[in-house]
C-alpha cells in the first residue's frame, strides 16, 4: 500500500483506491502472493486504534461458488495493484484511521499454532483519511482489532482450492450506510 505522510482527502460516499506493490515497492502487487481476502476499517483519529473503536466498512472474500472462487487479491493483481470500495457516505465528517489487511490463506491448511511458520498470514497497514461531507452517523459495531483476531487466529484454517465453502471473516459484518 502506498504510505502518504500528510491526511489523504476524501469525500464520504466517494470511492477510495488503495495501492499495493511488492515488499520493495517497486512494483504494483502481481497476485503472486498472498491469496485470500482484504478487510477495510475505519476509526476515529482521536481514538489512535486502541480499544474498541475500529468498525468495518468493507471486506471482499471469496464468492464461495466454487473451489477455486475468486479472492480478493486476485481482483487487486487483475486491476494492477488497486482495489477500490466506497467510503460510507453519512459518517461524521473528520480524521480517521483507514486499516487495510488482506489475509493470505495460502498455506491455511494448518493453524499458526499448529506450526507459526505456516496458518493465515496477515498483511495490515494504516493510512490517515481526512473524510469531509456533512454526514451524521458515527460508525457502528465498533471492535478491538485484538479482541476480533485472537480467537480468529486459532482457527484460521481454510484449505485453498479443496473446498468450495465461502470464507467467513473474523468481525461484525462491515458498516452500512442508514443502518444502525
Amino acid at each position: 500500500m502506498t504510505f502518504k505522510a500528510e491526511p489523504f482527502t476524501i469525500e464520504a460516499g466517494k470511492e477510495i483506491h488503495i495501492t499495493w506493490s511488492d515488499t520493495k515497492k517497486t512494483s504494483p502487487y502481481s497476485g503472486n502472493n498472498p491469496t485470500g481476502p482484504c478487510v477495510f476499517w475505519l476509526s476515529p483519529l482521536e481514538k489512535k486504534g486502541v480499544g474498541k473503536v475500529w468498525s468495518k466498512v468493507h471486506e471482499y472474500t471469496n464468492d464461495g461458488k466454487a473451489a477455486n472462487s475468486a479472492w480478493c487479491t486476485s481482483k487487486i493483481a487483475t486491476d494492477g495493484g488497486y482495489y477500490g470500495f466506497t467510503i460510507p457516505e453519512d459518517i461524521i465528517p473528520g480524521k480517521y484511521l483507514l486499516r487495510t489487511e488482506l489475509i493470505d490463506l495460502l498455506e491455511s491448511y494448518v493453524s499458526n499454532y499448529e506450526d507459526y511458520a505456516m496458518g493465515a498470514h496477515f498483511y495490515s497497514d494504516c493510512l490517515v483519511l481526512d473524510i469531509t461531507g456533512s454526514g451524521n452517523s458515527t460508525l457502528k459495531n465498533p471492535v478491538s482489532i485484538m479482541d476480533v483476531y485472537k480467537p480468529f487466529y486459532k482457527k484460521a484454517m481454510f484449505p485453498i482450492g479443496s473446498s468450495d465453502n465461502k470464507f467467513t471473516l473474523p468481525g461484525p459484518a462491515p458498516y452500512t450506510t442508514g443502518k444502525p
